[in-house]
């Protein structure tokens, strides 16, 4: 569907906006008596760098610490808001800041093990390689990328991609580390590409579930948009529109574990909601989704927060439940608990407990619904004003836990005092003119990539029970780290800082539990 997109719409469909607000974000409220067992572990981050690792945000991070494979996404900050309507005399995303090149890293000996640009591949995979928001999973060996918004391969115009690839991991890994040659010869041995118009999804999220009946693995592609045409404020041609559900395919294999072909299996829900129905809860993207279990201790998934309801400037503050069916999935939102913080793709860290039977999911700043205003010690969201550039969604660094009970998931949502994403100790800087300055608030769209070894109750979920002393779980990666809460009012910038992620299980957080304000 072809439109002229207006600034107010174009603005909903792209993210934050720009003028500052008070700068009220750092948590500084003593905890209330008592809360301190809420969060009954504490997380310490410890920053640091990689040489010749330049920072991306919006990529595919996948692997582990020890073989991290990171391409796609971009190297400048926050896209635009250029004036106008032609994007190419102003682009919001320029193709040159376009992460054209593929890096393995060792976050545990903090090292770059090799760098590859994606230029040399087949056109369609390059481009597919390059784009920003995919989505991606790993599943026996292969890292499967789908959608993104990236150059379209015949006419160059950005557009979200309507196809996937499915790549030979330990392949890429190698053929980056020494330098092999990433060509059609190497594509066509250890690439596969499928295309499904059901594929053309960027700002989504990919999980994995077992069908109840088969045993087969399902992709559940959640949530997330397509849109087409480049960006500009001032309104263009464009096309876009909101998934309103998850999509769901299988794969069949052959020789070596090679896909050999894609099953669309259905959308759910079916046919999907109004898109600008601001009641409708699967009109979401650029959420935080996560796995997670149920009482029973089945694996199931999370979808946190995400924007926009549908014709207004808000986050989404409740979860939505994804469940495994024969040849299905169930969506199911729970209306019972509240995520005030953290609404847009976050870092975010899962833990079980498996005595108490909770589910803890730790986030670590981000673009939010609310801020922590440390002068009333309370949550506060600013009136939305578009004519002064405020949607009311701003960059905060606070960090938050979202407990709940799996026995009736009616959760509550505690903020760390005294924490904050960045941590003080390590502060990433943007470029601004000639000079650098700090950009204390981080977190969006960063990812956590899960240390070897840590025990799972589920791929994606740690074992809390099991960390009785401090123990590197993890490690941050990526992310836009911002200046000040709104853009306009300083720079943004792609984090090159990266985060080891420490947890003892037995260390309680002081923490206050968090309310929305009044209207």
């Amino acid at each position: 569907m072809k439109k002229l997109m207006l600034l107010a719409f174009l603005v909903i469909a792209t993210g934050c906006t720009t003028s500052p607000a008070p700068n009220t974000n750092t948590p500084g409220a003593s905890p209330t008596p008592g809360d301190a067992a809420a969060v009954p572990y504490s997380v310490t981050l410890t920053g640091f760098t990689i040489s010749g690792f330049p920072g991306v945000h919006s990529a595919v991070i996948a692997g582990s610490p020890e073989k991290l494979l990171v391409f796609g996404g971009r190297r400048n900050g926050l896209h635009g808001f250029p004036g106008g309507h032609d994007a190419q005399k102003g682009p919001a995303f320029p193709k040159t800041e376009a992460n054209d090149t593929i890096y393995v890293l060792n976050l545990v000996t903090k090292q770059l093990l090799g760098s590859a640009p994606v230029g040399t591949l087949p056109v369609a995979i390059a481009n597919q390689l390059k784009a920003t928001n995919l989505q991606y999973e790993m599943l026996n060996g292969w890292l499967y990328v789908m959608g993104g918004y990236g150059q379209d391969p015949k006419l160059g115009s950005l557009t979200t991609l309507g196809y996937m690839t499915a790549i030979n991991f330990d392949a890429l890994v190698d053929a980056v580390i020494t330098k092999k040659p990433l060509d059609g010869n190497f594509a066509a041995t250890n690439m596969v590409q499928f295309s499904h118009l059901a594929l053309a999804i960027t700002g989504g999220d990919l999980e994995l579930l077992t069908d109840t009946t088969s045993g087969g693995t399902l992709f559940v592609l959640a949530f997330g948009q397509q849109y087409d045409g480049e960006y500009t404020p001032g309104g263009g041609l464009v096309n876009q529109n909101y998934a309103d559900g998850v999509r769901v395919f299988t794969f069949n294999f052959g020789a070596g574990g090679k896909p050999s072909s894609i099953n669309f299996v259905n959308s759910f829900p079916n046919p999907p909601g109004t898109q600008m129905d601001p009641n409708n809860q699967f009109h979401r993207r650029d959420l935080t989704m996560k796995a997670s279990v149920d009482a029973s201790g089945n694996r199931r998934l999370v979808a946190y927060g995400g924007v926009f309801k549908g014709g207004q400037f808000e986050g989404f503050l409740n979860p939505v439940f994804i469940n495994a069916g024969s040849n299905a999935v169930t969506l199911t939102p729970n209306t019972a608990t509240s995520q005030l913080m953290s609404q847009y793709d976050t870092a975010a860290i899962q833990l079980y407990d498996t005595t108490g039977k909770i589910m803890y999911t730790t986030f670590l700043g981000g673009i939010s619904q609310y801020y922590w205003d440390s002068a009333t010690n309370s949550l506060k969201r600013d009136p939305v004003d578009i004519s002064k550039g405020i949607d009311g969604l701003p960059f905060i660094n606070s960090i938050s836990t979202l407990k709940m009970p799996s026995s009736n998931d009616t959760g509550t949502q505690y903020l760390h005092t005294g924490q904050t994403m960045a941590p003080s100790s390590a502060i990433p800087n943007c470029s601004s003119g000639t000079s650098t300055v700090p950009a204390p608030l981080g977190g969006t769209e960063s990812k956590f990539v899960i240390a070897s070894n840590v025990q799972q109750v589920t791929p994606g979920v740690l074992t809390l029970n099991s960390l009785t002393s401090a123990t590197v779980v993890g490690y941050l990666v990526g992310g836009i780290a911002a200046t000040t809460p709104y853009s306009a009012n300083g720079p943004t910038c792609a984090s090159n800082t990266f985060y080891q992620v420490t947890i003892n299980g037995t260390q309680p957080t002081n923490t206050v539990p968090l309310q929305a304000p009044p209207g």
